[in-house]
């Protein structure tokens, strides 16, 4: 009987170590759209880190909030840090007038945004798919205390 309740003991804190850790360090996520075509689609699942005070980094695809009640959560790629000027010309993304290499997206050449400073404490987010119209949705400045994840790991459902 002592040995049963050692087990059962061990086993209710294995469990609750894995929530723990599933709930603070690491969180799944299922996309929902194509906005990030062709890097992730619609269904793919990702291990996302969780970050609570995010150091952003060009690049990195993240899961951010919004702050609505209830919240919606999006998953976009960051491409310009605090401080920077963005601006897009012929669907080119140019960072402090520079263009900016992005071998992950397609090109869209509909695509204009006049420079844009990003504030401290902001990102500016963009998904990958950019072959149609340009919407409000698809990009923008988000504060990084509204990004919750970093994309760790991604799996893709064959079909």
């Amino acid at each position: 009987m002592k040995r049963l309740a050692k087990r059962l003991v061990w086993l209710i804190a294995f469990g609750a170590g894995i929530l723990l850790f599933a709930r603070f360090v690491v969180t799944p996520f299922v996309v929902v759209g194509d906005s990030m075509t062709p890097t992730l689609r619609s269904w793919d699942l990702c291990l996302m880190r969780r970050v609570y005070h995010y150091q952003p980094r060009r690049g990195d695809i993240v899961v951010f909030r919004t702050a609505d009640d209830p919240p919606l959560y999006f998953v976009k790629r960051v491409i310009a840090l605090p401080g920077e000027s963005l601006a897009i010309d012929d669907g080119v993304v140019c960072i402090n007038g520079v263009p900016l290499k992005e071998p992950y997206t397609t090109v869209n050449p509909d695509w204009q945004m006049d420079p844009t400073p990003v504030p401290l404490g902001k990102v500016f987010v963009i998904g990958d798919n950019r072959d149609f119209e340009r919407e409000d949705y698809v990009l923008g400045l988000v504060a990084t205390r509204l990004v919750q994840a970093r994309l760790l790991w991604h799996w893709r459902w064959k079909r």
